[in-house]
């Protein structure tokens, strides 16, 4: 294993370490107390609490753990969907051509945030509205992606040779297109999951969290909430920003 490789998982297991200790060691940071407001760092709060007296390593753990519940599912919906598209894109290039490929251009050029603010102001703020968020800001990178290694695979002898042979396009699609995607679709989904990361990261910050009732703060909210004292209790600052980092390093995966 080369030293590079061995950093890469050292810090994914440090991090991970530290977040499930957080879950274990403590309930979800839903409850205030004013009594233990700012609690500086000590032997029970190793990360000291914030202003309403909320254990800043409960919010990490909880607040990584409501992150990554919510954007692995959305990231698979989201290819799941990209896959379907780009099977009616092979099946009907006249739906491609005149739909598909207009529609995932306009999509591609309106930037995500413009997008996601916009279906928070028709759907509301709550996890829903994150939900369609996401899916309409990443499904046409995702499509057009797929739509290229599609493209290629079609292309390719064991297609050819199916297709003499009689097979419908479904079952050429399903048995030999999607398996030569389908390491393609780990990647996008590996590399895709910082982008859904940071953008719950941004929503929280702006207010709309996705499981503020059962697990606390997200990520984002807690650096919105912390950022007006930054002086008094810098540690309730610097360890959710620790959090998005550490979360976006651990779930994207190494690059070789």
């Amino acid at each position: 294993m080369k030293s590079a490789e061995f950093l890469h998982i050292g810090i994914v297991i440090l991090f991970l370490t530290i977040v499930v200790a957080g879950i274990l060691f403590h309930s979800p940071p839903t409850q205030v107390d004013l009594n233990e407001s700012f609690r500086s760092v000590s032997w029970e709060a190793p990360m000291g609490k914030d202003r309403l007296g909320r254990d800043v390593w409960a919010m990490l753990g909880y607040g990584s753990l409501s992150t990554f519940l919510f954007a692995v599912p959305a990231r698979i919906f989201t290819l799941v969907l990209a896959s379907g598209f780009g099977l009616i894109s092979y099946s009907s290039p006249f739906v491609q051509r005149n739909l598909l490929a207009p529609l995932s251009s306009v999509f591609i050029s309106i930037p995500s945030l413009l997008l996601a603010l916009l279906v928070v102001q028709v759907f509301g703020a709550g996890p829903f509205s994150l939900f369609i968020a996401i899916l309409l800001g990443d499904w046409a990178q995702a499509y057009e992606t797929l739509r290229a290694r599609i493209d290629e695979a079609s292309t390719s002898g064991y297609v050819t040779a199916a297709q003499c042979f009689g097979a419908g396009k479904f079952y050429v699609f399903r048995n030999h297109i999607l398996p030569q995607a389908f390491q393609l679709l780990r990647v996008l989904m590996t590399t895709g999951l910082p982008s859904v990361v940071m953008t719950l990261a941004i929503f929280g910050f702006l207010g709309i969290s996705e499981g503020g009732d059962f697990f606390g703060p997200g990520l984002g909210e807690q650096i919105a909430f912390s950022k007006d004292y930054a002086e008094s209790a810098p540690w309730a600052l610097v360890v959710p920003v620790f959090g998005i980092l550490g979360l976006v390093y651990s779930v994207g995966g190494r690059k070789n």
